[in-house]
C-alpha cells in the first residue's frame, strides 16, 4: 500500500492537521522514516528521464492512513511554534504547496535539521548497544523458577539463536498463509532479511518476484540483499540488467524499473558484507555499465548503481587499492559529463567521497589522486554554475575525505557557508565541518554560533555541527573530555530559544556531546511542550542520548499519557531504552495487548517493541501476528517488530545507504514515500 506522506502543519496559532497514512512494503512507516513532501520528483515520474526499461506490474496507488515514525519531522510543531518557511532552494526546486484546512495554502521547509537527524541518526542513537548491554540483569527469572542467582549473569534482553529461529518459524507461517495479504507478506519477507543466515530462505522471497503487485515484487528484490546472502548475487544481477534469466524470474518480456533499482540496491547491501575484491571487482563493472547507461535508462536505475558503488568497501591491500583506484577515475569523469543529469552526477560525488573517507588506509592511500578530488570538490562549490545538487553533493563529499589539515578545503566549506548559492549546501556545511574536525574547523562552527548576526535558520546546524565534532573527538580519542566551551555555547542558544524546533535541534546536539548540564531544562521543556508532539519527542530522545537517569520517572509519564501521540509515544519509548529502563518493554508490551488499540497506536507501540529489540517481546508480537482478527495492517506492524527484535545487525540496514546522503538529490525508488529508504 503505496501512499503519500501527509503532514501536520501549523500557520499562525492554527493547527492545520492532514490525514495521516500507513504504509506498507513490511508495515513500514513511510512516514516512520519521514523524508518531506516531493522534493525533485513530481508525483508518477520516478525521477524521471527515459524509458521505463520495460512493461510489468503497476506501481500500486495511494493507501490507508498512517502514522508519523520515531523522530521524523513530519510536523512543523503546533501552536504557531514551527520553524518558518524560508526561501531557498535545495534540491532543484521545493515541494509543491500543501493546501490546509480553509484552503490555506502551507509549504514545508526541506532544509530542517530534522531531516538531516533522520537519515543520519542511527550511529548516534547505537539503541540495540543501549538496550542489550545497559543494566546488568539480576537474575530474577531464573529466580522465579527456583534455580537461584547465576554467577557473573549475563544480559537476558539481546535475543539469542532459539529466539532468531522462533521468530523466523513465525514468519515464515505468516509468508506462506493463505489469508496472507500484501502489506502482511511484505512485512514477513522484510523481517526474514533482515534476520538472515539462511539461504534456504531465498527460495521463499524468490517466489514473489513473478507477482502482479509491483510491491511484491520489488520488497522480494529488496529484502534478498538487505539478507546480505551472496547466494543472492547472481539472481540480483540478472534482475538489476534485465537480461534473460532475469526475465525468466519474474515471468515477463522485461523487468519492471522499480524491481531493477531495488535489486541493485540490493547488491550494494550484499557488496557491502563482502570484502573479496574479486566479487567486488566484477560487481564494479556491472554497475559501471548500469550507470553509464543512455537517455533511454531510467535516473533510478543510474542512481541506484551509484549509490550500491558507494557501498563497495575495497580491502586495504594492493588489490583494493587498484579496484579504488579504477572506481575513482570512473566517478572523478561521470562528475563533470554535462551530458547526464545533475541529479544523477549528484550522487557520483558522494560516492567518491565515501571511498576517498578518512578511514582508507595510510599506506595505500594514493595522495595525488585524494589531492585531485579535494581540489575538483572545491572548484564545483566555488563555481555558481552547477546545480545545486552537485553544491549539496560536494560539501557533503569534503566532510567525508577531507582531514583538519586540509586547510583549503576547510576554507572553502567556510566560504560557502557564508557567499554559497544554496541554502541546504550552506547547511551541510556545518556537518561536514564537524566530521573533518579540528580547529580550525571547530572555531569556524564556534565563532558563527556565537555571532549574533547569525540567521537562526543556520544556528541547530551549526550546533549539530559542533555536536559531531565532538562525537568524532570521543569515538577516536581514549581520553577525550568534552569541550565545555563549544557545549555551553549551544547550552546558552538552547536558554535563548523560542522557536520550538530550534530548541528541539539544540537539544539533540546537547545530547550527543552527553552535556549533562542541560538536562534540568531540556526535561523542563518536554514536559511543558508534551501537547506539542515532535519538539516534546526530541527533547525526549536528547535525554536518553545523553543518559540524563533523573529524566526516566517524568518520560515514563510522558509515554503513559501519550495514548492518542503515536510519534511520542515512540520517541519517548526510545529514550527510556536509551536510558536503560528495562521496564519499558513490559508496559509496551502490556499495551499491546490491549484490544481497543487503533491501527497507529499499535503500530507505534509494535516498532517502539522493535527499535528496542527486547527479546522478551517476542511472543506478544508472535502472537498478534498470528491472530487472524486484527486488522491486517496491525498485524503487519507486528511483523515488522518481529523483523527488528531478531535483526542480525546493530544499525538498521538501511543506514549504511541514508548515512551521508544526499537525500535532497531524490528519485522515487530512493526516497520520494515509495522508496527503499522509506522502509523499515
Amino acid at each position: 500500500m503505496k501512499g503519500k506522506l501527509l503532514l501536520i502543519l501549523a500557520a499562525g496559532t492554527a493547527i492545520l492537521a492532514l490525514p495521516e497514512q500507513l504504509m506498507s512494503h513490511g508495515g513500514n512507516y513511510r512516514g516512520a522514516t519521514y523524508r518531506g513532501p516531493g522534493d525533485t520528483v513530481p508525483p508518477g515520474t520516478g525521477g524521471g528521464g527515459g524509458k521505463t526499461g520495460g512493461s510489468g506490474p503497476s506501481t500500486p496507488s495511494p493507501g490507508s492512513p498512517s502514522t508519523p515514525s520515531p523522530g521524523s519531522p513530519a510536523s512543523p510543531s503546533s501552536g504557531g511554534t514551527s520553524a518558518p518557511t524560508s526561501p531557498g532552494s535545495g534540491g532543484g526546486g521545493r515541494g509543491g504547496a500543501r493546501t490546509g484546512q480553509g484552503g490555506m495554502t502551507l509549504d514545508y521547509d526541506l532544509t530542517q535539521w530534522q531531516l538531516w537527524w533522520e537519515f543520519n541518526k542511527a550511529r548516534f542513537l547505537q539503541l540495540k548497544r543501549a538496550i542489550h548491554s545497559g543494566a546488568i540483569s539480576t537474575g530474577f527469572d531464573d529466580l522465579s523458577i527456583g534455580r537461584g542467582f547465576k554467577k557473573n549473569f549475563k544480559d537476558t534482553r539481546a535475543p539469542n539463536a532459539s529466539d532468531r529461529r522462533a521468530i523466523i518459524k513465525t514468519l515464515e507461517k505468516a509468508l506462506l498463509a493463505k489469508s496472507s495479504n500484501r502489506d502482511i507478506i511484505s512485512s514477513c519477507m522484510m523481517g526474514l532479511a533482515k534476520i538472515g543466515g539462511d539461504p534456504g530462505m531465498l527460495v521463499q522471497l524468490k517466489k514473489f518476484l513473478p507477482s502482479n503487485n509491483q510491491e511484491l515484487a520489488e520488497t522480494a528484490a529488496l529484502a534478498m540483499g538487505v539478507s546480505a546472502l551472496v547466494e543472492a548475487a547472481p539472481d540480483l544481477l540478472a534482475l538489476a540488467e534485465d537480461s534473460d534469466a532475469g526475465r525468466k524470474l519474474v515471468k515477463r518480456a522485461s523487468v519492471n524499473y522499480r524491481t531493477r533499482s531495488f535489486a541493485i540496491y540490493g547488491l550494494g547491501l550484499i557488496a557491502y558484507e563482502q570484502r573479496d575484491t574479486e566479487f567486488q571487482s566484477r560487481l564494479f563493472e556491472s554497475l559501471r555499465a548500469l550507470a553509464s547507461g543512455g537517455r533511454s535508462l531510467r535516473r533510478d536505475i543510474k542512481v541506484a548503481a551509484l549509490s550500491a558503488m558507494r557501498l563497495l568497501r575495497p580491502a586495504a591491500d594492493a588489490a583494493g587499492h587498484e579496484l579504488r583506484k579504477s572506481m575513482l577515475n570512473y566517478l572523478a569523469k561521470y562528475m563533470v559529463d554535462r551530458k547526464i543529469f545533475p541529479l544523477v552526477r549528484a550522487h557520483a560525488i558522494t560516492a567518491a567521497g565515501n571511498l576517498l573517507g578518512t578511514g582508507t588506509d595510510a599506506k595505500i592511500d594514493d595522495a595525488r589522486l585524494r589531492d585531485a578530488m579535494l581540489a575538483q570538490m572545491q572548484k564545483i562549490l566555488r563555481s555558481r554554475k552547477h546545480k545545486t545538487w552537485i553544491h549539496q553533493s560536494a560539501v557533503l563529499a569534503l566532510g567525508q575525505m577531507a582531514r583538519p589539515q586540509d586547510r583549503s578545503a576547510i576554507e572553502t566549506l567556510e566560504w560557502y557557508t557564508k557567499s554559497g548559492k544554496d541554502m541546504q549546501a550552506r547547511f551541510f556545511c556545518s556537518v561536514s565541518l564537524g566530521q573533518i574536525g579540528g580547529e580550525q574547523a571547530r572555531e569556524i562552527l564556534l565563532k558563527s554560533l556565537q555571532r549574533r548576526s547569525t540567521k537562526k535558520l543556520s544556528k541547530p546546524w551549526l550546533a549539530l555541527g559542533l555536536a559531531v565534532l565532538e562525537h568524532e573527538r570521543r569515538q577516536g580519542d581514549p581520553n577525550y573530555e568534552l569541550d565545555r566551551t563549544v557545549a555551553d555555547s549551544v547550552y546558552k542558544e538552547l536558554r535563548k530559544a523560542r522557536n520550538r524546533l530550534f530548541s528541539a535541534g539544540f537539544a539533540i546536539a546537547l545530547g550527543i556531546m552527553k552535556y549533562t548540564d542541560a538536562g534540568d531544562l531540556i526535561l523542563e521543556k518536554a514536559i511543558a511542550w508534551k501537547s506539542d508532539v515532535e519538539p516534546a519527542g526530541y527533547m525526549a530522545v536528547a535525554l536518553g542520548l545523553m543518559n540524563y537517569q533523573d529524566a526516566k520517572e517524568d518520560i515514563n509519564r510522558i509515554v503513559e499519557t501519550a495514548v492518542r501521540k503515536p510519534l511520542l509515544l515512540t520517541q519517548g519509548s526510545i529514550a527510556l531504552g536509551l536510558l536503560g529502563d528495562k521496564s519499558i518493554s513490559d508496559k509496551l508490551i502490556q499495551r499491546l495487548e490491549n484490544s481497543r488499540n487503533t491501527v497507529a497506536v499499535h503500530s507505534a507501540l509494535a516498532s517502539a517493541l522493535g527499535f528496542i529489540g527486547d527479546r522478551r517481546s517476542i511472543p506478544a508480537l508472535s502472537s498478534l501476528l498470528e491472530n487472524e482478527r486484527l486488522q491486517p495492517l496491525s498485524r503487519a506492524f507486528s511483523a515488522v517488530a518481529l523483523g527488528l527484535v531478531g535483526d542480525k545487525e546493530a544499525l538498521p540496514w538501511s543506514n549504511k545507504i541514508s548515512e551521508n546522503s544526499n537525500y535532497r538529490a531524490k528519485t522515487e525508488t530512493l526516497t520520494s514515500g515509495s522508496g527503499i529508504l522509506d522502509i523499515l
